[in-house]
């Protein structure tokens, strides 16, 4: 059992693994043995972390692929480029999203189509397309990005439309776990409250914002990128492969708590 979180030379395709949680993820698999694709819409940044990635382990593999998550074409020719120059795809982990904080009240049809685009429909897309090379081999790895606000609403507002979205993608990996069982497909999801991101500035460089959310986390800190890592690492391993349909809440306690 030593070697239970081992992924040597499986096939990890990250998408959104140019941020901030996303390339904790793609290291943190490239470390423990897996040959990582790291897929975004920037050139720019996928080869940054891939080079990234190479220089840190030695003789670990890392391609970059640029893509648009929100185009079927798109995801379909990441596949196919996964694919062609791997063979096949082993995890799959969808560490893309967005949010647009606006009141309930304040909000437009274009910010709710835009955040959902991306989250929802990204999701499913990418679960759509590699699924398929899944089902065929008859195995595989996926690891959905959800979050708390799944699950809780926040104290404040303008959060209804992210909320709405995670909301979904929980389902999506229930339905999925489900759909997917009789293929030796596992699905799960994890779920960070605030995590130290780009993503996060609003709320790291407001004090009274920053000092609400800690109140509200047991263990008083703001989650790291270096946080999400383990578990990642547990659910692309065959540490999990009795657990399917679940969605792992790193938060510092906080769905603990409500």
């Amino acid at each position: 059992m030593a070697n239970v979180f081992r992924v040597d030379n499986q096939i990890a395709v990250v998408l959104g693994g140019a941020g901030g949680i996303g390339e904790a993820m793609a290291s943190g698999l490239a470390e423990y043995g897996a040959k990582v694709v790291i897929a975004d819409i920037s050139q720019e940044r996928v080869d940054a972390v891939a080079s990234d990635i190479k220089a840190k382990f030695k003789g670990s593999e890392a391609i970059g692929v640029k893509f648009d998550v929100t185009d079927e074409k798109s995801v379909a020719a990441l596949r196919d480029k996964v694919v062609s120059t791997f063979g096949t795809v082993d995890i799959l982990v969808n560490s893309h999203g967005v949010n647009v904080k606006k009141m309930a009240t304040e909000i437009t049809v274009s910010d709710w189509d835009f955040i959902f685009n991306i989250n929802v429909r990204g999701t499913m897309l990418s679960c759509r397309e590699f699924g398929k090379v899944m089902i065929k081999n008859k195995k595989g790895k996926v690891i959905n990005l959800s979050s708390v606000r799944g699950v809780r609403a926040t104290a404040w507002g303008g959060n209804e439309a992210y909320a709405s979205t995670k909301a979904a993608i929980d389902m999506i990996t229930r339905s999925l776990a489900s759909e997917w069982a009789p293929h030796k497909i596992n699905v799960n999801a994890i779920g960070p409250s605030t995590v130290a991101t780009k993503f996060s500035e609003a709320t790291l460089n407001d004090p009274a914002k920053l000092q609400r959310f800690l109140s509200s986390c047991p263990l008083g800190r703001v989650g790291q990128p270096s946080d999400m890592v383990g578990a990642c690492v547990f659910l692309a391993s065959a540490a999990s492969d009795f657990m399917t349909g679940q969605i792992l809440y790193l938060d510092g306690g906080l769905t603990a708590i409500g």
